[in-house]
């Protein structure tokens, strides 16, 4: 949301917002604690749920922010908390927006096309259906794929119907999702055809996979109690890597992404595209500015971890 009648687009600029795997204790706490726009938006979306983000957030243990129904929310309200106060602070607003897998929520929410509290409630109930997707079905594992062609990777994938690309984050660094036998029968393929390295993700469940099937009608039922309109600013699909406005492409991918995977690559392409020559991504900012390097080593990419970071971007 541009909470800045008379704020300055920044002309070539786009904003980044994490997604789950991105997460640390103590995450935003810099600008909550020095920033009041930030600390009060932070508060409103606090009293919209019934977790205690705050104590989460700030003060809980790694294990607890890992858990989808918490994670999803704490990087929603961060993102946005830190958002409100880039915009109150240097009274500034970026040409577009996007967002890794959970962060589209907050991207779209920070292009006022849905309203913040509303967003937070709902990823907290996309958190549960994908809780209980991954007790019913899984919990499945997430394997990172190095040095492989993604094409060769996709391939080998698609000889199996448990298993997955979920994540095509940078060229030659994919992240296959599924059941574990699924992803151990792909990975040992893999290993005999190709080169990669390989890295297993500590997350909660195989995210952006056939395992998260179920969860599909659950976030269709939660999405409709909630209502999207027009995009203030450009929004880029972490499912299509289309840009738009369109709340209906909005609803349409929010959907999706349960079990599609995440074209970071194809976000940033788009991004490029349309002009984009300095990245911003917002706290916890350390994995999407990497993957934005290793996409697009020419482009300026900042990484907003403390207030002394936005002065030095935005002053």
């Amino acid at each position: 949301m541009t909470t800045a009648e008379s704020a300055t687009t920044l002309d070539g600029t786009a904003f980044l917002f994490p997604g789950q795997g991105s997460q640390t204790v103590g995450m935003g706490r810099a600008f909550y604690d020095d920033w009041p726009e930030t600390r009060a938006a932070f508060d409103h979306l606090d009293d919209a749920l019934e977790i205690d983000l705050p104590g989460l957030c700030f003060d809980g243990t790694a294990e607890a922010i890992q858990r989808p129904s918490n994670t999803q929310p704490l990087l929603l309200a961060t993102g946005i908390a830190v958002y409100e106060g880039v915009t109150a602070q240097f009274g500034v607003e970026p040409a577009a927006v996007a967002g890794h897998s959970l962060g589209h929520f907050t991207a779209l929410a920070a292009a006022g096309a849905i309203e913040p509290a509303t967003t937070a409630a709902l990823t907290h109930r996309r958190g549960e259906c994908m809780e209980r997707a991954a007790a019913a079905d899984g919990p499945g594992t997430m394997v990172a794929v190095l040095l492989a062609d993604p094409d060769a990777v996709a391939e080998v994938c698609a000889t199996r119907e448990d298993v997955g690309v979920a994540l095509y984050n940078a060229p030659k660094q994919t992240v296959i999702s599924g059941t574990t036998e699924g992803v151990a029968a792909v990975r040992e393929r893999l290993e005999e055809q190709t080169t990669a390295r390989f890295r297993e993700l500590d997350v909660g469940a195989a995210f952006h996979s056939p395992v998260m099937a179920s969860a599909v009608d659950c976030v269709e039922t939660a999405m409709a109690d909630v209502e999207l309109c027009e995009a203030e600013l450009p929004v880029v699909s972490d499912v299509t890597g289309e840009c738009y406005t369109d709340p209906a492409v909005a609803q349409r991918d929010l959907t999706a992404q349960i079990t599609s995977p995440v074209d970071w690559v194809a976000v940033i392409e788009t991004l490029l595209a349309q002009g984009i020559e300095r990245f911003v991504a917002f706290p916890p900012a350390g994995v999407l500015a990497g993957l934005v390097e290793r996409i697009a080593p020419e482009a300026e990419c900042w990484a907003l971890e403390t207030p002394a970071d936005a002065r030095e971007v935005f002053a």
